[in-house]
């Protein structure tokens, strides 16, 4: 088949809910493309050509190396057609059924990449709205492309269907899609913390013979943490999978260059701590909030005026949840506002994580406490009550930043590390006020390990504030073990934390 007499059609890719992918050629300039077709029952219907032609022009405008490039959009007779940059590989659900689950450092690679591209997405004010497997494509050289926008919300575009409706695929679904409500770019924070879900454990939180109860899964249910399945995944890589998909949206990161930064600081913080000092703070900068997990506080409240607003739209409007790509668009709703919560102690992990990591302080027991998985976001007096009671060297450090007062921005040792008797921990609080001249450069790489006083000099050289936490530790006395946030990751707040051992 020739379309607009320049494009022929070589074999049929794909199929989805609204459309047909078939790879061709684009005779005039001799190069492979990919030609995504209208389904010819759609092609007299105005809303599904609107949103076709949606889905062109904003593609189009973003201009990322891990996006599809739109080349063409236009109608041969009653055809309607996209013409894109055509990207050998495979869909990462075809990946996962190969191998089962990724390694951390590749599931983080390939999730940094689907970060950076939604990025883009999100400060030109678009939602990508189905994030999942079968929209992420992997090329043979690793680098992975976030394909199909169908369902895009543009800011400012009037809906095309009322609110209400439900859109995006069933086991990747944020709760306040679920629920009939907008979706914001920490919807796809969700769904990206949920692609994690299932690269690092091999499946989805959730499964169920209907796509409701799935839904409804992803609104009641806690999501458990990846190191329930997969012990060996660092805690502070399952304390951003925890954090991206907390049931209210404004336990999240913000969009997904806060979580882009969160993935790539987890990893960081895993390679520059030492086994004998504490490791590198995992908290994010930015907007706060901590998921909900077993033993937390999500919103009561919240879940059930979602659970109700869900039934709502199941009674008003009907669900039309994806298996595939589209569904008619809803209404984006305002963003919440951000809040704190109380946080509660957890269990010190089974010995099969214990055996995994060394135990970096003095005074080594079998049992005790860790981190709360969901401390970030938490209320910092109320956790440093708890670790205090329990005979801990606790240090607090407040820094500007725009996260509400009082609230838990980072831990050190990170979420989820277990903690040995009496040992040091620092906790960075917010102020509630956000810095006037916020600083983004990158903290200085090899400091950990450094005399503190030259590694004072070197932050301090990047324009940042430096602050000075002294712990006990087994590492030689005025050495920094740990930081605030990780050596090669960016400081937002314009606050460096050093955490300097005073030696024994």
């Amino acid at each position: 088949m020739m379309l607009a007499g320049r494009y022929r059609l070589v074999r049929r890719i794909a199929t989805g809910g609204m459309g047909t992918v078939h790879e061709g050629v684009d005779e005039r300039l001799g190069r492979r493309v990919a030609v995504k077709m209208l389904k010819e029952e759609y092609a007299d219907d105005a809303t599904f050509v609107e949103r076709f032609a949606r889905e062109a022009r904003a593609t189009a405008t973003l201009k990322h190396p891990h996006i599809a490039q739109v080349f063409d959009f236009g109608q041969d007779a009653d055809r309607h057609f996209i013409v894109m940059e055509f990207v050998e590989g495979e869909q990462l659900g075809d990946v996962l059924r190969e191998a089962g689950r990724l390694t951390p450092e590749r599931a983080v690679e390939v999730a940094t990449q689907v970060c950076s591209a939604l990025a883009v997405a999100h400060a030109a004010g678009i939602v990508h709205r189905d994030i999942k497997p079968g929209n992420v494509m992997v090329r043979p050289d690793g680098q992975v492309m976030v394909t199909d926008f169908g369902i895009a919300q543009t800011r400012g575009q009037t809906a095309l269907t009322g609110t209400g409706s439900v859109l995006g695929t069933a086991q990747y679904l944020s709760p306040e899609q679920a629920s009939g409500q907008g979706a914001t770019p920490a919807s796809d924070v969700y769904s990206v913390g949920v692609l994690c879900f299932q690269m690092l454990t091999g499946t989805v939180p959730f499964t169920d013979d209907s796509p409701v109860a799935v839904a409804l899964s992803h609104i009641r249910e806690e999501i458990p943490s990846v190191r329930d399945l997969v012990p060996e995944v660092p805690a502070a890589l399952a304390a951003v999978v925890a954090r991206a998909t907390a049931k209210d949206p404004r336990g999240r990161y913000s969009d997904a260059g806060q979580m882009e930064r969160a993935l790539q600081e987890s990893l960081a913080a895993r390679r520059e701590a030492p086994t004998a000092a504490l490791p590198a703070a995992t908290g994010t900068t930015g907007r706060p909030g901590g998921p909900s997990r077993r033993g937390g506080a999500v919103s009561r409240s919240w879940r059930l005026a979602a659970a109700g607003l869900l039934v709502a739209g199941l009674l008003a409007v009907g669900w039309m949840l994806l298996f595939d790509n589209e569904s008619p668009e809803a209404a984006s709703g305002p963003r919440a506002q951000p809040s704190i919560r109380p946080v509660q102690l957890s269990a010190r992990p089974s010995p099969s994580e214990r055996s995994t990591k060394p135990t970096p302080q003095r005074k080594k027991t079998s049992s005790g406490p860790v981190i709360p998985a969901d401390a970030v976001g938490g209320n910092v007096k109320t956790l440093e009550a708890q670790l205090k009671a329990r005979g801990f060297d606790v240090h607090k450090v407040d820094i500007e930043s725009a996260a509400p007062k009082d609230s838990v921005v980072a831990t050190i040792p990170s979420p989820g590390e277990p903690l040995s008797a009496g040992q040091s921990v620092v906790l960075i609080a917010s102020k509630g006020q956000a810095p006037q001249d916020p600083k983004r450069h990158l903290v200085p790489g090899g400091i950990v390990g450094s005399d503190a006083k030259e590694a004072e000099q070197r932050v301090k050289d990047q324009d940042f504030e430096v602050k000075t936490v002294d712990v006990d530790s087994t590492a030689p006395k005025d050495t920094v073990i740990a930081t605030y946030p990780a050596p090669g990751t960016y400081a937002d707040t314009g606050t460096v934390v050093l955490v300097v051992s005073r030696g024994q």
